[in-house]
């Protein structure tokens, strides 16, 4: 049978700015297995897509306009064994760690 996971928490961080003004937005959804009782997380990272139309064109153009969504997508820097363990606190506090290993002290 297929497994089943109940999100029991979704965290938000605050973006991590670097070099030019990028920023890193993160989310964590920190699930239980319903049979095992095991938790583990899943990272995303929120980015930026543009879209432009290339219709209608004018003089052979397309608009000049263009619109910028955003998105979750899944970041596999954060593998699931780093962030697997028998809490939801101690998910966080490993993914605390990696924040601080990637950005400096958090």
């Amino acid at each position: 049978m297929n497994k089943i996971h109940e999100v029991v928490k979704i965290l938000d961080v605050e973006p991590f700015y670097v070099g030019d003004g990028d920023a890193f937005r993160f989310r964590m959804e920190i699930l239980r297995d319903l049979d095992t009782g095991t938790f583990s997380g899943k990272v995303y990272r929120l980015e930026t897509y543009r879209l432009q139309p290339t219709y209608p064109q004018s003089a052979g153009a397309p608009p000049t306009w263009s619109d910028d969504g955003l998105i979750h997508v899944v970041d596999h820097t954060f593998d699931a064994v780093q962030l697997s363990g028998h809490s939801a606190d101690e998910l966080i506090e490993k993914f605390r760690k990696a924040l601080s290993d990637m950005f400096g002290a958090i």
